[in-house]
């Protein structure tokens, strides 16, 4: 199966099914986003160092302790006492605060949400404070904490190395080297520390308040962003949904597909005019135009056929209806007129033609034709043309006589429960009427009948509406 094909079952064959998949949870969305309250934000610029970070890693490093200093409980719980705002738990604001970076700098906005924009208003404005006086000073105690730190165990390897030479045996002074190593690693991981946080200007005590809360302004009630996710993870679910129910119930791509199946090509199209009317009324003509009209004439002759039989998932009485249409826009000489004095195709009954008719054309011959009062054969049924044979002279008693070599003769069409054996004769050709996206179960049917009847199949008629057919109970 090629690409485009199984494309073509996934996405054409369940297109509806993909359509509720995308928008149910888009509606979800936005449901719950339009219910909940009018929601303010204020935003206030802080710039966390003044020493630059030099790698996306200390960019990243320094955002994510931004944000983790903001929304931890102690500062947040220092801004609502700031504030006096008293009717706002801690973990409100820690989950309503958003920090963003600006580019690769070390300067960060800080936004607030609330419902209330002189509440945002104050919050922003007491956590940015906040924030800043953290910096400088959480910063300038972890250096002194470092640097006294380092101080203490340089002294303690200035006392470590001064046993070392007064080591009683070798195993002493083994046991001491070994604890001279120990202090000199961590020394080294100390002063790695300390880089570390001078780098990140944890030291420098250069973090300011760029700019106070903003004035709160409202909130998109919906979010576009939110919206978009919702619809692509509902899309993805489709899919999956679509391709499972493709393995269960398998369909064939399209009605070329379905000729390429069982050798035949597509020999038209049934119209689709009045598509609206089709939904309101299933059972109703299509219309057939011309071309197709033609394409059956010839390959009827091409396979040698005086009788078309129609078959397909439309209920039997659509069938039988469409068969009456076909044969009688193919009774003419041209196939474009019907019979006279033959009752409409698709009235509940089409009488035969009348009794002195058949008797003035002949007898039927094994094949389904008449044969003239003559004796001669006045239809080719067993070709099942419906174009006329040029005429050719004929020699007789020494004069030129012209005689039909064949006759235009109407194509029998019928539906498949209408065939029968005992009163129908001629050679029959199967034609199927499908629709676009056909079930696998639709031709392992059709093949049986194939291979039941030994029938050849002319092709394969296209039909734009979907029709099922009424189960017995």
């Amino acid at each position: 199966m090629e690409f485009n094909e199984a494309v073509r079952r996934t996405l054409g064959g369940h297109w509806r099914l993909l359509v509720v998949f995308v928008l149910l949870p888009m509606l979800l969305v936005g449901a719950f986003e339009l219910r909940d309250a009018r929601a303010y934000v204020s935003t206030a610029r802080v710039q966390a160092s003044a020493t630059l970070p030099t790698t996306d890693v200390q960019a990243n490093a320094m955002l994510s302790r931004v944000r983790a200093v903001a929304t931890s409980g102690s500062v947040v719980k220092a801004a609502l006492k700031k504030s006096r705002v008293d009717d706002r738990s801690q973990s409100q604001v820690g989950h309503e605060t958003t920090v963003s970076r600006l580019g690769g700098s070390a300067v960060f906005n800080l936004k607030i949400t609330d419902p209330d924009p002189r509440t945002a208003e104050k919050l922003a404005g007491a956590l940015s404070e906040e924030l800043v006086a953290f910096f400088n000073g959480s910063g300038n105690v972890l250096v002194t904490q470092l640097t006294d730190r380092e101080r203490a165990l340089q002294q303690e390897r200035l006392r470590v190395a001064a046993k070392l030479p007064q080591a009683a045996n070798e195993s002493e002074a083994g046991r001491l080297t070994a604890q001279l190593g120990s202090i000199d690693q961590q020394i080294l991981d100390v002063q790695s520390s300390l880089r570390a946080a001078q780098a990140a200007g944890l030291g420098d005590r250069t973090a300011s308040l760029l700019s106070s809360a903003s004035d709160a302004t409202p909130v998109p009630p919906l979010s576009v962003i939110r919206l978009a996710l919702a619809g692509a993870m509902g899309l993805v679910a489709g899919l999956l949904v679509a391709a499972l129910l493709e393995v269960v119930r398998p369909h064939v791509a399209g009605q070329g597909a379905f000729g390429r199946e069982l050798g035949a090509p597509v020999l038209g199209r049934l119209g689709t005019a009045g598509r609206r009317w089709h939904r309101a009324a299933p059972d109703a003509p299509p219309t057939v135009d011309a071309d197709t009209l033609v394409t059956l004439r010839r390959a009827a002759a091409r396979r040698r056929v005086g009788t078309l039989v129609l078959t397909g998932p439309a209920p039997d009485a659509w069938l039988a209806a469409l068969a009456r249409d076909l044969e009688s826009r193919l009774g003419g000489a041209h196939g474009t007129t019907p019979r006279a004095g033959r009752a409409g195709p698709w009235s509940p009954a089409a009488p035969s033609e009348s009794p002195a008719a058949a008797e003035a054309a002949g007898p039927a011959d094994s094949n389904g034709g008449r044969r003239d009062a003559g004796g001669g054969l006045g239809a080719l049924a067993g070709m099942g043309s419906a174009t006329a044979v040029r005429d050719e002279p004929v020699q007789t008693d020494g004069r030129v006589k012209v005689a039909a070599a064949a006759r235009a003769v109407a194509l029998r069409v019928r539906a498949l429960h209408q065939v029968d054996d005992v009163s129908d004769s001629g050679r029959y050709g199967l034609v199927p009427v499908e629709p676009a996206l056909p079930d696998y179960a639709e031709l392992r049917r059709v093949q049986d009948v194939l291979a039941t009847t030994g029938w050849p199949v002319v092709g394969v008629l296209a039909d734009p509406v979907r029709r099922h057919r009424s189960r017995p109970r």
